[in-house]
């Protein structure tokens, strides 16, 4: 019979596969930094997986593929002195994706965008600031004061 009562989220990771999947990730990406440290590649490798003393590498392109391959030897003394004392094997696999995912992110634009304030932007604000609370008063001259520094700059 199964126990269909409610139970806390702790106990959900602590006792399910959930818990399990956490923690693999967890190594994986103690592993993805490790690798990414020693090759200077953050954007165009990511470890995908560790199964049977292979570790398996993704990369977006062939040439760096090839750049992984030569420095396969390094790569697997480095990771067994540091954490895989087990490793035996680098397996190289392309995935173009990981290319996409660096464009995007190279031509990404910036998520807050500064607009400039006006000179008459900066007095309808200190004229409302001679009205307003103590506490919006300082911040509405602190945002007229941009328009200030924009002139200087």
């Amino acid at each position: 019979m199964r126990d269909h009562r409610p139970q806390t989220p702790a106990s959900l990771l602590d006792d399910s596969t959930l818990g399990n999947i956490q923690q693999r990730a967890i190594a994986l990406a103690k592993l993805n930094d490790a690798v990414k440290q020693h090759l200077n590649c953050a954007a165009h490798c990511r470890v995908s997986n560790y199964r049977q003393q292979t570790l398996i590498i993704e990369v977006s392109s062939a040439s760096w593929s090839m750049r992984l391959n030569f420095e396969r030897n390094s790569l697997i003394i480095k990771l067994r002195e540091q954490l895989l004392p087990k490793l035996q094997n680098i397996e190289v696999k392309v995935n173009p994706a990981l290319a996409a995912d660096f464009e995007r992110q190279q031509h990404k634009a910036p998520d807050i965008v500064r607009k400039p304030i006006s000179n008459q932007a900066a007095g309808y604000l200190l004229h409302t600031a001679q009205q307003a609370p103590d506490k919006i008063k300082a911040r509405l001259e602190r945002i007229a004061a941009l328009a200030d520094k924009r002139k200087n700059d």
